[in-house]
């Protein structure tokens, strides 16, 4: 009787076993891909939050320090387009680095399966 019932218990965790690995590939290309890409668009915009770009951008073409001359007004723009471009190529940068991201999610079980078959 005990017997039985250790053989059935290890077909039953077996057989759970054999479908994890089955609903693993379901799961990396639908939820995980999904929970992947909301965690990308929170990086982007905390990395966003972190640069300030979006508040440079806003104040373009607002005087800095309330200084409402045209000298004024041309330094201040001046300054902001240059930390406007600045910021920009780091949020793009940033950006692009969260695409490899998505594209080695999305080709890391590929090159895993591709690896397997050649050490066999």
């Amino acid at each position: 009787m005990a017997k039985e019932s250790i053989f059935k218990l290890i077909g039953l965790l077996l057989l759970d076993e054999l479908k994890a690995i089955l609903y693993f590939p379901l799961w990396w290309y639908s939820r995980g891909f999904l929970n992947l890409i909301k965690a990308g668009g929170s990086w982007i915009i905390n990395f966003d939050k972190t640069l300030g770009f979006t508040i440079w951008l806003k104040n373009l073409f607002v005087p800095m320090f309330g200084q409402r001359d045209l000298a004024g007004r041309l330094i201040s723009f001046l300054l902001r387009l240059v930390q406007i471009i600045f910021r920009g190529i780091l949020l793009l940068i940033f950006i692009m680095i969260v695409i490899i991201i998505f594209i080695l999610w999305l080709a890391l079980p590929f090159f895993i399966i591709y690896e397997i078959i050649l050490q066999l």
